[in-house]
């Protein structure tokens, strides 16, 4: 008994360690069984960022500025079809939150997207990313006021319905909170 008590303090130590070393393995498990959850779902992650600064009304109009944005030269990407369907979902996510596009160049904002593509070949594995990213300028005075941005992997084999439903998932996270609130939160 007396060895246990003169090692009682070696040994707490030896268990806290242990304890952390399978409190760290759990923790990596639970980290990995969720990231393998979440490539499961196909949910496109995606992100945007404001200028802090700029007022944005509730309702609005936007032209698209063709000229500011930009489609990869890549195949399997038809620049018809890729642009139809990117500005349909915008134009639907965007009124959704009372953005309206216009043809009008005296529209309140200017939209523009960039889609670029990058593929990885290796040993034992290929694949191709796609972003996206959405910016909306103030068209009086030329300012970029936000951005959206996601990022996937490109699935060329996707029927156009696919594709269309997995564009929509993302812009409708992307625009969640759109326009962005300039109140501290409550």
């Amino acid at each position: 008994m007396s060895g246990l008590v003169e090692n009682g303090r070696a040994d707490v130590a030896r268990r806290g360690i242990g304890s952390r070393w399978s409190t760290g393995l759990a923790a990596a498990a639970l980290l990995f069984g969720l990231a393998a959850l979440a490539c499961k779902s196909d949910q496109i992650p995606v992100g945007t960022n404001f200028d802090p600064l700029w007022h944005f009304p509730l309702q609005a109009t936007f032209v698209w500025d063709d000229a500011a944005s930009s489609l990869p030269n890549a195949p399997g990407v038809d620049p018809v079809q890729t642009v139809a369907l990117l500005k349909d979902v915008a134009n639907e996510a965007f009124a959704a939150h009372g953005y309206r596009a216009v043809q009008s160049a005296d529209a309140d904002y200017r939209l523009s997207y960039q889609y670029s593509i990058t593929t990885f070949q290796g040993q034992g594995a290929s694949y191709a990313w796609g972003s996206v990213s959405l910016m909306l300028v103030d068209n009086a005075t030329g300012r970029r006021v936000w951005l959206g941005f996601g990022r996937a992997e490109v699935h060329i084999g996707l029927s156009p319905e696919e594709r269309r439903a997995r564009l929509q998932g993302a812009m409708t996270r992307m625009l969640e909170k759109f326009p962005p609130s300039q109140r501290p939160p409550e």
